[in-house]
């Protein structure tokens, strides 16, 4: 699976552990710590900052669209078409989906869609560290 002529298991296993990092964990947490009384705005606010705005450094904003085609883009095709990049693939595409959604599942839905994304790349890169 891993295309040892273009990138290091080492360097994959550190993509996929920034990956982890900075779109798992900054794409749920914003909906995650709402209130259980939070409002549909609320909600929809703490949706759009965790896509649009998903990780902030000093004077640095990534959505999670960017954070994503680096990652696609430093990986390369050293993960091949595995079923778990497929399955990965799909959570990011469907989360940053329910940013432009006009109804949205309630928030402990939301929780979960968005969560799938950094349960989707702890699959990938146990596949990848071999455990």
């Amino acid at each position: 699976m891993v295309d040892s002529n273009h990138t290091s298991r080492d360097d994959l296993i550190d993509a996929l552990l920034d990956l982890k990092h900075d779109l798992g964990k900054y794409i749920r947490l914003p909906v995650a710590i709402l209130p259980d009384d939070a409002t549909a705005t609320e909600v929809r606010e703490a949706l759009h900052g965790a896509i649009h705005h998903t990780r902030k450094g000093p004077g640095d904003t990534r959505s999670a669209q960017q954070i994503w085609a680096s990652f696609v883009g430093e990986a390369g095709t050293a993960l091949g078409d595995s079923s778990r990049m497929r399955g990965l693939t799909e959570a990011v595409e469907q989360a940053i989906g329910l940013a432009s959604q006009d109804e949205l599942p309630p928030r402990e839905q939301l929780v979960v869609r968005l969560g799938a994304v950094s349960e989707r790349i702890q699959l990938l890169l146990e596949e990848v560290s071999g455990g």
